[in-house]
């Protein structure tokens, strides 16, 4: 049985609080999908919980009645999966508790109930780096039911509740600083199921609320100049169970909640305006609720969704604050009330749990209110296809070589300017080219290497220095090729990979210190119109292609740069050539499209994701259109777009796309976007650190010199977007980047400090690697309106870095930093471990994130190549190292080298 403290009973509508549990009895009710969609479902169904986006983009809900009564267990969202992990559990089980970020990164829950302690006074802090809970100072008053507001100086203010006699009138302020409380001002009418609202001003304004007894129309405000409570306009009518939100404007938007003279819910809404002190009626809710979400998205509508009607309700509204007007959008797909709404980087919301007629849910879906759309930009000076596109250290976009329309290879190089949309012819290739690879190298410059051009394949490579403009020769590749692959590793060098002249299976890496190339482990299949990508632990995944046969393979297979050895690994579901690879979030990568034989007709609509863990392919969603040649760009709110290609239906190609799709890795599905300008094939898609993806030339009835840009949609205006002016770099692994600039703590907020409120005017730092497409999202030690400290990064490629700030589900354009090559520093083995096998094991400590190869043998007369190879030292934890020598068994002596390739 459940006591619930903050429901009414359906059936007579009561205005009081029950200070027993009360069984609720009411039918599921459900709603049709649309703009809502199911993801991951809880491992815990609840209600009363709280949720908190974290730094690292997760989401921590904890705590709520579950199925076996109030729980302490707490889980964790992963927008890059889906998927919900359990994670420690609270020091205490309580619902109608709060939860509040800190600036430091960590999350207060404080108060709320349960049934063996009763009310709580206690408190405590989730840290996401280990995700632990540890206890902090108790509260002086036990209270459930309370509201929590963090204020900019960084205290926490907690006000009202329910406590053993009723409502209270009691606040206190949490100093995170040494983790202790202390009384301030009460309020001047005892409430709970009341809102808090920080304002823009600094202060905090509660409304309404039930005070024991009676519903209540009043509001009052808190100065914490003065730590104290000032009543102010009362609102037109009383509620409870309403939400309040902070709009762009500095107004308080209110809707809903509970009784009229009915003791009905309210459909009202009213405005308040902190300059006046007054408050004004507004458009009504196209229905009646309580106990609902208020959500402030992007572009600054108002979503609310779900709560308690006549019934359980599955309905939602947006409200506009320009026409002050409500309009019904997708309903969703539960009916619920109790539940928690966040927003999430990059505009949707994670709605969870909630009670759903009888029985508390697990069911989670998310609202996605973006419209992506494309516009015309300036035209390049030369129409190509097939030329390559590289985002440059400045902002820039660096467009060169391909073939134009007559077949021809081109010398042709020009600049993107995103600012202003246009075009500038820079100096030349020394050699034309085309089907070749350009990779933004870790000192700023880019190598463009292969191709081919009239002449047949190249062999020649040269580099673009953006300081000077100038193109400078390099060494040349062992074999010339085209088609081939190219991919910056852990170490600072590059991998190129097959291609053709015909069926190549060789590889070489090129060293940028020394400027040359050497040869590498030969693939086990040859291949071009391949894929690689680097993965998450620093191997190199390549895919697909044609392979030795001249048809299309599924063979996959993985390069390890520490022994410069490739072995296959799990095979795709599919044979393919000209498909895409997207590294995602979560370090899986997926296949997209492509051709499944060069002698039949017919694109590919089906995908797939690589599992580096298990080595192993699983299908996902299919794309709504069959295509190949397109391109796939990872997008900074983690889906992935992918735009043009063609049809395949012909043997050489097909009929240009200009549909859009973008695949969300929450739900493994496809939605059509805004669709391209110009249909194109052979295009390039390049992320602008504003976020817009630039896609340029290409083919369709002839070469184009037609680019567009691709947003995303959010409809926010630049006044409230934050802005990074400095970011640490270069940025050496190990260190903390530290980032300065503006509207870091956001223009607004959800209405803070109840289960139905989820806030996120707090910056989510985002780390995105330009050459590998890395994702990742930095823990903090500090943040502030005007400044965010990292925890110490570590496993990061080195190279160039974009740096995104996300405030209010709001983007930044990002700061471009140099994340810097770890070099190896002398090594001392220490440690020796001997097991009862007889194996040895070593450690040592160097350069966090270098990489290091080990050979061992019995006799060190023996040159270097005769030695055995026991592959890589592991890095346990950052900067120290570690490798086991399995063979050394009933060996009396054996000698080891370490190297770092």
């Amino acid at each position: 049985m459940k006591i619930n403290l903050l429901t009414k009973i359906p059936a007579n509508k009561i205005a009081t609080f029950l200070t027993m549990l009360v069984a609720l009895a009411a039918g599921i009710q459900s709603a049709a999908a649309a703009s809502f969609s199911i993801t991951g479902s809880l491992n815990t169904a609840r209600d009363g919980q709280t949720a908190t986006l974290l730094p690292n983009n997760k989401v921590l809900v904890a705590g709520g009645f579950g199925i076996s009564g109030i729980t302490n267990d707490a889980e964790l969202y992963n927008p890059a999966t889906g998927t919900w992990t359990e994670t420690s559990q609270m020091n205490n089980a309580r619902e109608y508790h709060t939860a509040t970020m800190l600036p430091d990164g960590k999350v207060l829950v404080a108060g709320g109930f349960n049934y063996s302690s009763g009310i709580l006074a206690s408190a405590e802090l989730f840290d996401p780096s280990n995700n632990t809970w540890t206890v902090t100072g108790s509260m002086n008053v036990g209270r459930w039911g309370h509201t929590a507001t963090l204020l900019p100086n960084g205290e926490v203010l907690v006000a009202g509740g329910s406590g053993p006699s009723g409502a209270i009138s009691s606040a206190e302020l949490y100093n995170p600083s040494n983790g202790t409380w202390s009384v301030t001002g009460s309020l001047n009418i005892p409430r709970r199921a009341h809102t808090a609202t920080l304002l823009t001003n600094g202060q905090v304004l509660a409304t309404g609320g039930d005070s024991t007894n009676a519903v209540l129309s009043s509001a009052e405000i808190f100065n914490p100049a003065t730590q104290l409570w000032t009543l102010t306009n009362s609102m037109t009518v009383a509620r409870e169970f309403h939400t309040a939100t902070l709009l762009p404007d500095g107004t308080v938007l209110v809707a809903g909640g509970g009784y009229d003279s009915n003791g009905d819910d309210y459909s009202s809404a009213e405005l308040y305006d902190p300059s006046s002190g007054t408050w004004t009626t507004t458009g009504a809710m196209t229905t009646p609720r309580e106990s609902h979400t208020a959500t402030l998205l992007p572009d600054g509508q108002v979503l609310v969704a779900g709560g308690y009607g006549a019934s359980f309700l599955s309905s939602a509204d947006l409200y506009d604050p320009i026409a002050k007007t409500w309009t019904a959008t997708s309903p969703l797909n539960v009916a619920r009330d109790l539940h928690t709404a966040t927003l999430l980087p990059g505009g949707q919301v994670l709605i969870v749990g909630g009670l759903a007629g009888s029985n508390v849910t697990n069911s989670v879906e998310l609202y996605d209110s973006a419209t992506g759309t494309n516009s015309v930009t300036g035209s390049l000076n030369v129409a190509r296809q097939f030329s390559t596109s590289t985002l440059l250290p400045g902002g820039m976009v660096l467009v060169a070589g391909g073939m134009d329309n007559g077949g021809n290879s081109l010398s042709d190089v020009e600049l993107f300017d995103p600012t202003t949309g246009t075009w500038t012819a820079t100096n030349s290739l020394p050699t034309a080219r085309c089907f070749d690879t350009a990779t933004l190298l870790p000192n700023g410059k880019v190598l463009v290497a292969g191709g081919t051009n009239s002449g047949g394949s190249l062999a020649s490579a040269e580099i673009f220095d953006p300081s000077s403009g100038m193109w400078t020769s390099t060494g040349s590749l062992n074999m010339a090729r085209q088609l081939q692959t190219a991919t910056l590793l852990l170490n600072g060098k590059i991998l190129v990979a097959g291609g053709v002249d015909v069926g190549n299976d060789t590889a070489e890496i090129y060293d940028p210190t020394a400027g040359n190339w050497t040869k590498t482990g030969v693939m086990t299949t040859p291949r071009c119109y391949h894929t690689a990508t680097l993965l998450l632990n620093g191997k190199v995944l390549v895919t697909g292609g044609i392979g030795g046969t001249g048809d299309s393979t599924n063979s996959t297979e993985l390069f390890d740069p520490v022994t410069g050895m490739w072995t296959a690994t799990g095979s795709m579901s599919t044979n393919r050539e000209r498909h895409t690879a997207t590294l995602l979030p979560s370090g899986k990568v997926l296949i997209v499209g492509g051709r499944a034989s060069v002698n039949s007709v017919g694109a590919l609509s089906s995908a797939e994701l690589y599992d580096p863990a298990s080595g192993t392919w699983t299908n996902t969603g299919s794309l709504n259109v069959a295509r190949e040649n397109q391109t796939a760009t990872l997008l900074p709110n983690g889906k992935v777009l992918v735009a043009g290609g063609d049809d395949g239906s012909t043997l050489g190609g097909g009929v240009a796309l200009s549909s859009m799709e973008l695949y969300d890795p929450a739900t493994g599905t496809w939605t059509l976007t805004g669709e391209l300008h110009t249909a194109r094939e052979n295009h390039t898609a390049t992320l602008l650190p504003d976020g817009r993806v630039l896609i340029a030339a290409g083919y369709d009835v002839g070469v184009l010199s037609s680019a567009e840009c691709y947003n995303v949609g959010l409809g926010f205006s630049n006044s409230w977007q934050p802005l990074i002016t400095s970011a640490t770099s270069p940025l050496g692994l190990g260190n903390s980047l530290a980032a300065t600039g503006s509207w870091f703590r956001g223009i607004a907020e959800g209405a803070s400090g109840n289960t139905q409120d989820s806030p996120a005017d707090y910056p989510l730092m985002q780390l995105r690697s330009i050459e590998s497409g890395q994702t990742i999202f930095l823990l903090t030690t500090n943040w502030a309106t005007n400044s965010f400290v990292s925890l110490p990064l570590n496993k990061f490629p080195p190279g160039y870095a974009l740096v995104t700030a996300f405030v209010n589900g709001i983007q930044s354009t990002g700061s471009v930093i140099n994340i810097s090559v770890p070099f190896p520093t002398t090594i001392s083995l220490v440690n020796p471990k001997t097991f009862a096998n007889g194996s040895f094991q070593f450690s040592f400590t160097n350069n966090i994130g270098t990489l290091f190869g080990v050979l061992a043998t019995t006799n060190v007369a023996m040159p270097l190549s005769n030695w055995t190879m026991l592959g890589g030292a592991t890095e346990i934890s950052p900067g120290r190292f570690q490798f086991t020598d399995p063979q050394a068994t009933n060996v009396q002596q054996r000698f080891y080298s370490v190297y770092s390739p």
